[in-house]
């Protein structure tokens, strides 16, 4: 399967244009990670977007402390690293591979300029951030 092939099956650019697909593809870089390796850590600045293409990622809070926690588990077509795009701060919580891992990576992809071209990237965006406030909500209750 096609990098731009892949990125049309992610909710995130899934109402792009087959040739700003493929343009978007051009940049992306795959990574393999095996189990254990960590592909984000906690705190580190860095604005790379990655879409899982196989495996099994696990985004952990506090990764190896005493107050670690599992936020949530991502598989094929599902996105992260999206909030250093949004805001270029840090990260937010480690990302950590589960099982042997394949993943796209878009480096400084310029997400400015496609909400620009394309809103419902902006409303993709809205709705993931909406569903993990909701989980934290759910987590503290």
């Amino acid at each position: 399967m096609g990098d731009a092939e892949i990125l049309s099956g992610v909710s995130l650019f899934s109402l792009m244009k087959p040739r700003d697909l493929r343009r978007l593809a051009k940049t992306a870089v795959r990574h393999r990670y095996e189990k254990g390796d960590i592909i984000i850590r906690e705190g580190a600045r860095d604005g790379r977007l990655f879409i899982v293409v196989t495996g099994e990622v696990e985004v952990i809070k506090n990764l190896g402390h005493e107050s670690e926690r599992s936020l949530r588990r991502l598989g094929p077509h599902a996105y992260f690293g999206e909030m250093a795009l949004i805001d270029d701060y840090v990260r937010t919580a480690s990302v950590v591979a589960r099982t042997k891992t394949e993943v796209l990576c878009l480096d400084q992809w310029n997400i400015r300029e496609e909400i620009k071209k394309y809103p419902s990237v902006a409303i993709e965006l809205m709705q993931s951030l909406g569903r993990r406030i909701r989980e934290c909500e759910d987590t503290t209750n």
